[in-house]
């Protein structure tokens, strides 16, 4: 009963933006990532927002080779699935991301693109999609490009699907982990030089580890080394989830501050966060921030 309670708190979002800032670490210098970029000022938030700024480059990881300028991810955690109206409901965000930019037709339809994520085959949504006039193509495993009567670059990805060894991050994000597919994630943390990276690795490595203990504690019984990188991940995650909730409490007590319309002094006061994230924060939501 604990270990179900304790897999049901896993909060997989977080660590799916970090998994996927790994698979796409390789291009990291031309890509920003955005998590929950919010459409509105009410809450309208899309997962992972992507920005690709060479246009003319192609993104290394196969996940990435449909990229443009403006990248919208939306993900479905283990358990969870993309249905009829969730394909729809990622268009319409799109849509309304397009339509908010500030001169006519500053973000082309034809620059934006949309990944669809989830762990196992949409075999229900591939069998409604034809009747909605979209085509669906496996394009690299576990990779799907979507066609026809859509008006944005789409993308399933089927996290399952995902050839092994290449796309352990997010492959890893399951509650029933391959033991290779952690070894390869494990192995990956020698590769990883900036504190991102390493950050991420650990965000990843705990949400993982909680739902799979059997087969991290496993590995740490075989191997001595990939012990002692999953014991530091989940310490320093753990760590890192405390710093997270804590910001997230900020954020929040700062929006409602800045919507109030009260000056910056009070909300840095009362907030903790800096005058540079609150004008980050106040061009987020179209508004400015009074000082």
């Amino acid at each position: 009963m604990a270990k179900k309670l304790k897999e049901d708190k896993i909060q997989w979002h977080p660590p799916f933006c970090s998994a996927t800032e790994l698979e796409l670490r390789h291009d990291s210098d031309i890509l920003e990532f955005i998590q929950e970029l919010p459409l509105s000022k009410k809450p309208l938030n899309i997962d992972l927002f992507i920005i690709k700024k060479i246009d003319n480059r192609i993104l290394q990881n196969d996940i990435g080779k449909l990229f443009r300028k403006d990248n919208i991810c939306e993900y479905k955690g283990p358990g969870d699935y993309i249905s009829i109206d969730d394909f729809y409901k990622a268009i319409a965000y799109a849509c309304l991301y397009k339509s908010l930019g500030k001169d006519v037709d500053e973000r082309p339809a034809s620059q934006i693109t949309i990944s669809l994520i989830q762990e196992t085959h949409p075999k229900l949504l591939f069998e409604i999609l034809p009747q909605n006039g979209v085509t669906v193509n496996l394009v690299y495993p576990g990779i799907y490009y979507m066609d026809g009567n859509i008006p944005f670059p789409m993308q399933m990805i089927v996290t399952k699907e995902l050839e092994k060894f290449n796309h352990s991050p997010l492959r890893v994000l399951t509650k029933n982990a391959d033991k290779e597919d952690v070894r390869q994630l494990l192995k990956v943390a020698s590769e990883l030089v900036t504190q991102r990276d390493k950050n991420n690795f650990k965000s990843v490595v705990n949400a993982s580890s909680s739902a799979n203990i059997k087969i991290y504690n496993d590995i740490k019984k075989e191997d001595a080394t990939m012990a002692g990188i999953i014991e530091m991940a989940e310490r320093k995650g753990r760590n890192q989830g405390i710093l997270e909730g804590k910001t997230e409490a900020n954020i929040s007590t700062a929006t409602d501050m800045i919507k109030d319309g009260l000056p910056a002094n009070m909300i840095i006061k009362y907030s903790k966060l800096s005058l540079e994230k609150l004008q980050e924060l106040a061009k987020s939501m179209n508004t400015t921030l009074v000082m």
